[in-house]
C-alpha cells in the first residue's frame, strides 16, 4: 500500500507540471473609436541557454474580429528596433461593438495565439491610468510668488520644465513665463541643481535656463531682476524629477513628427507610443540612425518614448500640435487641450491668456511651456496579455480535480488498510481469549483491551488522512 500511495503522489506531482507553451504576449488598448487606429505590440518572453530571461520577436499577425468571429481588419506586425514587434491597426469606420483582437505566431513549429477584448464605440474614453508609480521621484511644486518691489515686478513669474521632467545628470530646460514684462531673470540653485547660465534676458515674454540635476532632489529659486540688478520678485520651484528615465522633445516639421531623446545609457533605440488624450493610437520605434517618425493627422498628440516594453514608468513624454488646413492655430488648439485636461483644475494661466487673446509672446516657447506641466504623468499601456493565461488557468482547474481524486484514492486505501488491521486485531483478540479460556477459568484470565481501544488501525487511518491532506496542497502539487 505505501508503494501505491507513493505512485499516486508521484503521478499527481508530474501531472501538475506546467505545459511547455511559449509565452506570447500582446499589448493593445481596451477601447477605440470607429475610423481611428490603435497601437499594438507583441513579443515572446523566453529563456536562453543560461536560464536568463530574454525577449524575442517571432513573426506575428493581429486580426480584429467581430462577435461572430469574422475578420474585419488585420495587420502583420513589423520587428521593433528595441523589443518584439509593433504596428498600428486601422479600425474600419463601420465597426461598432465588442470586438476581439487575436494575435497569432508560429514558435518552434507550434502555432500560439493570444486574445483580448476591444470595445469600439463613438465617443468612448480610455481609462488607462495616468501618473508615475515610482517611489523615488520628486513632483513639480511651485511656491507662492514673493513680491519685493511691486512697481517693477513682473505680473507673472511662472517657471516650468520644458521636457516635463528632469532626469538626474541629463540636461533639461527651465522656461519662465513673465507675461508682458521685459527685463532679466535669474535662477539660483538651492539644492542639487547645476545651472549652466544663471541670468537670462526675457525675450518675447520667456526666459530659458539649461540646467542639470545632480542627485535625487532639485530645488531652485527664480528671481526677476530690475535694470539695476535688484530682485523685484522671486519664487521657489521644486523640480519634477524621475530617476533613470528618458528626456524627450518633440516638434512638428514638414508634416511629420520629429523626436529627440536622451538617456543615461547613451544613444539607444526607443519605443514610441502616440496617444490622443489617453487613447493609444500608434506604436513604432526609432533608432539614433533613423530618427525620422511617422506623419500624424491634425490634432494634439501625446508622445511617450521608453527604453523597453517594461519601462512605462520612466518614459519620456512630449506633446506636439499638428495644424489642420483651415482649422484652429496650433497654439490655440494646444491651449484648449491643456485647459481640458489640466491637473490644476484647468487654471493654467498661460493657456487662459492664449484663449482670451491677451498673449502676444513667442508661440514656439509658449507651445513648449504649455505642455511642460501635463508632461509629468505617463499613460501606462501595461505588461500585455499572455497566451499562457488561459492555458495555465485550465491546467490549474484540471489539477484541482486531480488533487481531490488523489486524496479520495488515498483515503480509500487508508480505509481499506485500517479495516484489514482492525479485522486482524479482532481475530487475534478472539483467538487469544479462546486460548486463555482453555488454560483456565474465566476468573484466572487476565484483562485485555478490546481492539477498539488499542488504536493501531486508527493511527494508520490518521496517517493516510494526513497524506490525503498533503495531496490537496497547492504548494506541492
Amino acid at each position: 500500500m505505501p508503494v501505491v500511495v507513493a505512485f499516486v503522489l508521484a503521478a499527481l506531482w508530474i501531472a501538475g507540471a506546467p505545459p511547455n507553451v511559449p509565452d506570447l504576449r500582446l499589448s493593445a488598448p481596451i477601447v477605440a473609436r470607429p475610423g481611428s487606429s490603435i497601437g499594438l505590440r507583441a513579443w515572446q518572453v523566453d529563456r536562453d541557454d543560461d536560464g536568463y530571461t530574454v525577449v524575442r520577436a517571432p513573426v506575428a499577425e493581429v486580426e480584429l474580429r467581430n462577435a461572430s468571429g469574422m475578420r474585419v481588419a488585420g495587420i502583420a506586425l513589423v520587428e521593433s528596433h528595441v523589443h518584439g514587434r509593433e504596428g498600428t491597426l486601422e479600425i474600419p469606420p463601420d465597426v461598432n461593438g465588442e470586438m476581439t483582437l487575436m494575435a497569432r505566431a508560429t514558435i518552434g513549429g507550434r502555432e500560439v495565439g493570444v486574445e483580448r477584448t476591444l470595445y469600439v464605440r463613438d465617443g468612448i474614453d480610455s481609462k488607462l491610468p495616468k501618473g508615475r508609480a515610482v517611489n523615488a521621484f520628486q513632483a513639480y511644486e511651485l511656491e507662492p510668488i514673493r513680491v519685493i518691489d511691486a512697481a517693477r515686478a513682473p505680473p507673472m513669474l511662472d517657471p516650468r520644465i520644458e521636457e516635463g521632467v528632469c532626469v538626474p545628470d541629463l540636461r533639461c530646460t527651465l522656461i519662465v513665463w513673465t507675461d508682458a514684462w521685459s527685463g532679466r531673470a535669474r535662477v539660483r540653485s538651492r539644492v542639487g541643481v547645476e545651472v549652466e547660465r544663471s541670468v537670462s534676458a526675457v525675450e518675447d515674454q520667456f526666459a530659458r535656463f539649461p540646467l542639470r540635476v545632480r542627485g535625487q532632489e532639485g530645488l531652485v529659486v527664480v528671481e526677476a531682476l530690475a535694470e539695476d540688478g535688484t530682485v523685484t520678485a522671486s519664487r521657489n520651484v521644486r523640480l519634477p524629477l524621475v530617476p533613470g528615465g528618458l528626456v524627450a522633445r518633440a516638434s512638428f516639421r514638414e508634416s511629420a513628427l520629429s523626436l529627440e531623446w536622451e538617456s543615461l545609457g547613451g544613444e539607444e533605440p526607443v519605443l514610441v507610443d502616440v496617444f490622443a488624450d489617453h487613447r493609444w493610437v500608434r506604436a513604432f520605434s526609432l533608432s539614433p540612425e533613423n530618427p525620422g517618425a511617422e506623419r500624424l493627422p491634425p490634432g494634439v498628440w501625446r508622445i511617450q518614448a521608453r527604453a523597453d516594453i517594461f519601462s512605462d514608468n520612466t518614459a519620456g513624454v512630449a506633446h506636439v500640435a499638428v495644424p489642420a488646413a483651415g482649422g484652429a492655430q496650433p497654439l490655440r488648439a494646444a491651449a484648449e487641450a491643456v485647459m481640458k485636461t489640466a491637473d490644476r483644475e484647468g487654471l493654467d494661466p498661460l493657456a487662459a491668456a492664449i484663449l482670451d487673446g491677451s498673449f502676444s509672446g513667442s508661440q514656439s516657447d509658449a507651445m513648449r511651456a504649455l505642455f511642460a506641466v501635463p508632461s509629468f504623468g505617463v499613460v501606462a499601456v501595461g505588461p500585455g496579455v499572455s497566451a499562457r493565461i488561459g492555458i495555465d488557468e485550465a491546467v490549474a482547474r484540471e489539477q484541482d480535480v486531480r488533487r481531490w481524486q488523489a486524496a479520495g484514492v488515498i483515503l480509500l486505501l487508508g480505509f481499506v488498510v485500517s479495516m484489514i488491521l482492525f479485522r486482524v486485531e479482532v481475530v487475534a483478540y478472539a483467538r487469544a481469549s479462546a486460548f486463555l479460556d482453555d488454560l483456565g477459568g474465566e476468573d484466572s484470565r487476565p484483562r485485555r483491551s478490546p481492539p477498539t481501544e488499542r488504536g493501531l488501525w486508527a493511527f494508520v487511518l490518521l496517517v493516510f488522512v494526513l497524506i490525503a491532506v498533503l495531496a490537496l496542497s497547492k504548494r506541492w502539487f
